[in-house]
């Protein structure tokens, strides 16, 4: 039997004027953290930030969760792709016959699909199944992010 399905995470700390984004420096965490997974459902960890040791919380789904979350995120995708390419179709097989109306909701499905679509794709890839949970004024400035290789 294979033993627990873990996530390997490391948190950023956001140091800067935070109010204005271009002026937000991000400096890295030199410690990461092995999560172990649960059985079923969710749990919470502490961890807690090597820069300015502040606590922040989080939330770690479990593995089935997860993978649910990553395919419906795909099938997002996909169908978005789906739906845009269609209405693409018919604004290009239609042109000038269709109603006004019809042709630019058609053009505006096509624009909103092909966007949604590669947005949904990298949502899915990168999704691990950790979230920041919000908390006070200490914990905010900080991100999880997942830990590759």
């Amino acid at each position: 039997m294979r033993g627990p399905k873990t996530v390997k995470v490391a948190v950023r700390h956001v140091s800067g004027d935070a109010g204005r984004r271009r002026t937000r420096a991000v400096t890295w965490a030199a410690r990461d953290f092995r999560l172990v997974r649960p059985a079923e459902g969710r749990d919470r960890v502490e961890l807690e930030c090597p820069v300015c040791t502040a606590a922040v919380l989080a939330e770690v789904a479990d593995h089935a969760r997860t993978r649910r979350v990553r395919n419906g995120w795909a099938a997002a995708s996909g169908f978005s792709l789906l739906v845009s390419l269609a209405a693409l179709g018919y604004a290009l097989h239609e042109g000038g016959r269709a109603l006004p109306a019809l042709l630019s909701a058609s053009v505006l499905v096509a624009v909103v699909g092909l966007v949604m679509a590669p947005t949904a794709w990298v949502r899915s890839r990168h999704h691990i199944g950790v979230v920041l949970l919000d908390g006070p004024a200490p914990r905010r400035g900080h991100r999880i992010v997942p830990v590759r290789g």
